[in-house]
């Protein structure tokens, strides 16, 4: 009953737990110097989504942050959205193409994706006619917030591992509790 409870609980504590994290990174990360340091706590949840859930509830969590990170921006509506679902679906062609064996390649993967992210932003917002000035700093921002991405998506992966381990959402963690289930049933 608890492992069931749990798993419905997954969900609503993993949208509270980026939205605590959107709340830090849009508050620690605004002033100057900061801001070339701003994780982007979204884009890791969106990969981990892609990787670790079906496709309509990653698809689902995935409009959900979008838009919760929408709404603690200035951003033009629907650019989050788009933006977000690009890399959500590139992501799980990835895994569909490419073997990613461990953390390591996550994290690679988490680099490539915050470029492609920044630049597919960048792109909607050329489509919307309000990209003139928006080029320089994205450029600015480029590698950086990469590098940044990458070193916060080892801390972060490990702790959505630990999170889906306790919430019984890890296969491994549900296999466990039935092989316990099935050697307590036996009698040892």
């Amino acid at each position: 009953m608890t492992r069931l409870l749990l798993r419905a609980v997954n969900a609503p504590a993993f949208i509270l737990l980026i939205a605590i994290g959107i709340a830090i990174q849009t508050s620690l990360f605004a002033s100057y110097p900061f801001m070339y340091l701003q994780p982007d706590v979204v884009l890791i949840a969106v990969m981990w989504c892609s990787l670790r859930r079906n496709f309509t509830e990653g698809g689902i969590l995935t409009l959900i942050f979008a838009d919760i990170a929408e709404i603690h921006s200035s951003a033009p509506q629907g650019l989050f959205l788009i933006s977000y679902m690009i890399i959500y679906l590139l992501v799980r062609l990835a895994s569909r193409v490419l073997v990613i064996p461990g953390l390591s390649s996550l994290v690679t993967l988490t680099l490539g994706a915050s470029i492609i992210w920044k630049l597919s932003c960048l792109g909607v917002l050329h489509l919307m006619g309000i990209a003139g000035n928006q080029w320089r700093h994205t450029l600015v921002l480029l590698f950086p917030g990469a590098v940044m991405e990458g070193v916060v998506a080892i801390w972060l992966y490990r702790g959505l591992e630990k999170f889906d381990w306790i919430t019984f959402k890890n296969a491994r963690a549900q296999q466990a509790m039935e092989d316990e289930l099935l050697l307590e049933g036996e009698g040892f």
